[in-house]
């Protein structure tokens, strides 16, 4: 598998990257420019555009076109022989990685000035800086009012120009050049420079500017905050330096639960996920956090333990910040979990739309479980289950009748007990499918972890509360006219028969008789759902369906409903899961972006219209990514973690002939494997479908890095895995000198090679 890259001419793009670390999130438009820099410390915007133009004598050099990758973008700028290339990144630190992440608070642009001609050349380089936030038909975010009415003062300071937000002294930028600027004028709200370059023929010459940030200042401590911009600017001062640190941070990353399958876009789509994830955790004032609407300080719980799902695979570190979080300041006194919170209130208020449940109380307690069982994490779960037992307690406190119910009076987010809570003058509450599926599974596992905690009256408790829950759904949540499961039965007893993508919940969730699993698969993966871009969330023969209005959620396409029916669908159609895989990846690499609006290559669209399939919200979901790497580890490679083990069984098509992973994060460590012709190798004991033969892992390598490359040792045997998902050849070595194989390897994609070599003697 090659290096992660997308390069696209200018004019086929609409818009450009979201790029985000610990401190930060950028957002670029098509060539590069910045419109929109926002610290997550402080919930400000420290600049809303940052633009870059180049020219020489002859005039002005064009855009031609961008480059994707996953530290940074760059445009690549032409006028006859001379040429720059403008990269614009964000330094990345891990936040499991410890230390300061004050280099996390600059934003770098790197440009390379190239002369092919003859003749020296001068480069004028014009950069405009405004700092108020400036709305954007770009992005669907746009920022609040305040932060577009910002002023500021400017002041040149020799090595640099320090600027200073109006009535904001603890709100500090500095930005620095790697060499003077030869013009520069500024006003309240803007910046011009000019820079210019001689550049001798045939060469090429570097210009690199930074913007630091102050971040966010403790009371009594502005006066201070300068002087944390200056040292961010120390740690910069060689920022190609810094960028490789950061491609290196992000390789390390890649590394992790490296899944690798036959078919090229899913593989692309795994490690773009990774990428996507981490671009969204950000360190606010009450801790670690993400946000379902970036950029700002708003943590939805219900995003939040969807999102775990597959971070407990990525940065397990940072899910366990997630939930400890949710501990600290999202409960409310009687054991219900709140919608969302603050992410830099001092003391988050807990905001819940009046609702007395939701999904937030049940997908908090199965999100911890889960963390838990991948990580082996007892401890922590051991701690949390007073808490998760009181959130238990309020889930059997709103059954009614046998069934949870929702009592909301309003619409829209005021009046909808569960995920599509974002539609105009709808409502849905009463006992309600989607909330009591979750219930039972919440019900389910909080009695296994009760068994955990030797705790059997606990146990016996909550295992009855969840069957009981389950029969229930089962009994009065079936329609009697589509023979399916209702939506909800509403405050007033009125029962809904709507079919919607909703009914994937009880399927998920283990709720569905076999029946009832087989008749909703049966119906969502027909064309009525099922689409070419990924599965809509009504069906256009609903009277309520549009494939536009309310947020697409009442027949447009999102890809996280996608990724769930794509789920079901694994042991009974695995085609259909990689069907699901490919179309929620599509519009990530599709040939034109431009064509379908808010598309921005490697970026998980968060929405789309349900017949054009034109991106209608953020280019980059801040949930899709996390989702699609479960669907990898628990779609594709059959992951079953439980508090007590763990069972990797893969589900491939009849086509697939194998599936590997490296390092796969599992029980406090990792595990390598491979199927390979029926038989799972893995470096460590795994229950599993497939006979296994666990080995050792052992040191490989290529001089071709599309090569996917796995060796191990069993007994004297040495065994090397070799995979492509594009025509590669090359050489690839195992062992390590002066025990060292090395075989000269032609794949075609999606083909893979087995090698056992047995005291000295090859045989494939």
């Amino acid at each position: 598998m090659g290096k992660l890259r997308y390069i696209y001419p200018v004019s086929d793009l609409q818009t450009g990257s979201s790029l985000g670390n610990s401190s930060l999130f950028a957002q670029l438009d098509a060539r590069t420019n910045l419109v929109g820099l926002w610290s997550a410390g402080d919930n400000q915007f420290y600049a809303g555009q940052w633009t870059i133009a180049v020219e020489v004598e002859a005039g002005p050099l064009l855009e031609e076109s961008s480059t994707f990758e996953p530290a940074s973008q760059t445009t690549h700028l032409k006028r006859g022989e001379c040429f720059a290339d403008k990269l614009f990144f964000l330094p990345f630190v891990p936040i499991d990685v410890g230390g300061d992440r004050a280099v996390s608070r600059t934003a770098l642009y790197l440009l390379r000035l190239s002369n092919g001609g003859r003749n020296s050349a001068t480069f004028r380089v014009r950069v405009r800086l405004v700092f108020p936030a400036q709305p954007s038909d770009l992005f669907t975010k746009k920022p609040p009012a305040e932060q577009a009415a910002k002023l500021v003062t400017i002041r040149d300071t020799g090595d640099g120009v320090e600027i200073t937000t109006v009535g904001r002294p603890g709100e500090v930028r500095i930005l620095q050049g790697s060499s003077s600027a030869a013009v520069s004028t500024s006003d309240s709200r803007s910046l011009e420079q000019e820079y210019r370059v001689t550049v001798p023929a045939h060469a090429s010459e570097d210009l690199q500017m930074a913007l630091a940030l102050s971040g966010p200042a403790s009371p009594g401590q502005e006066h201070q905050a300068a002087d944390r911009a200056r040292e961010s600017l120390r740690l910069v001062h060689h920022g190609r330096t810094v960028l490789q640190q950061t491609e290196e941070e992000y390789r390390r990353l890649l590394a992790r639960t490296h899944i690798f399958t036959p078919e090229g876009i899913i593989n692309r789509g795994l490690q773009w996920a990774k990428v996507n994830t981490v671009r969204v955790q950000h360190v606010y004032k009450i801790g670690n956090g993400f946000t379902n609407d970036p950029p700002q300080d708003v943590i939805v719980i219900r995003d939040l333990a969807w999102y775990i799902m597959g971070s407990d695979y990525l940065t397990p570190g940072f899910s366990r910040s997630l939930l400890e979080l949710t501990a600290r300041y999202g409960f409310h006194e009687e054991g219900k979990v709140t919608e969302y919170l603050h992410g830099n209130e001092p003391l988050p208020e807990r905001h819940d739309y009046h609702l007395n449940i939701n999904d937030n109380t049940p997908l908090y307690i199965c999100g911890l479980t889960h963390y838990a069982a991948v990580t082996g994490d007892t401890e922590f779960l051991s701690a949390s289950y007073p808490l998760m037992r009181k959130a238990g307690e309020w889930i059997i406190s709103q059954i009614v009748d046998g069934l949870v119910r929702c009592g909301a009076e309003g619409t829209n987010v005021w009046g909808i007990c569960g995920w599509r809570n974002v539609v105009d003058g709808y409502t849905l509450n009463g006992a309600v499918t989607e909330v009591n599926a979750e219930c039972v599974l919440a019900l389910s596992r909080l009695a296994s972890v009760a068994k955990r905690m030797h705790n059997a009256a606990d146990e016996d408790r909550y295992k009855k509360a969840a069957a009981h829950l389950k029969e229930q759904i089962n009994t009065q949540l079936v329609s009697e006219r589509t023979g399916l499961y209702l939506l909800n039965i509403d405050k007033a007893g009125v029962r809904h028969h709507d079919v919607t993508g909703d009914l994937i919940f009880p399927v998920l969730l283990g709720v569905a008789t076999e029946e009832m699993r087989r008749k909703i698969l049966d119906r969502l993966t027909t064309e009525e759902f099922w689409t070419p871009y990924g599965t809509r969330t009504v069906s256009p023969r609903e009277p309520a369906y549009d494939p536009d209005f309310g947020y697409q959620l009442l027949g447009g396409v999102w890809p996280n409903l996608t990724a769930w029916t794509a789920f079901c669908s694994r042991k009974d159609d695995p085609d259909r899961l990689i069907e699901g895989m490919v179309n929620a990846y599509r519009l990530s690499e599709t040939s034109r972006p431009v064509e379908f609006g808010n598309v921005v290559p490697g970026e998980f669209p968060e929405r789309l219209h349900g017949e054009t399939f034109t991106s209608k919200g953020m280019t980059m979901s801040p949930w899709m990514p996390p989702t699609y790497l479960w669907l990898g580890v628990e779609g594709l490679l059959g992951v079953r973690p439980t508090l007590d083990d763990v069972e990797l069984t893969p589900v491939i098509p009849s086509r697939w002939l194998w599936i590997a992973v490296k390092n796969l994060l599992c029980k406090g460590g990792t595990v390598t494997a491979f199927l390979y012709e029926g038989m799972l190798y893995a470096s460590r004991p795994v229950k599993s479908g497939f006979p296994v033969s666990v080995c050792t892992v052992v040191e490989t390598s290529t001089d071709n890095e599309a090569f996917f490359l796995i060796g191990m040792a069993a007994g004297k045997d040495l065994l090397l895995f070799v995979a492509a998902d594009e025509e590669t050849e090359g050489f690839v070595t195992i062992g390590t000198a002066p025990a060292v194989v090395t075989k000269k390897v032609h794949l075609l994609p999606g083909e893979a090679a087995f090698f056992r070599m047995t005291h000295g003697e090859e045989n494939t």
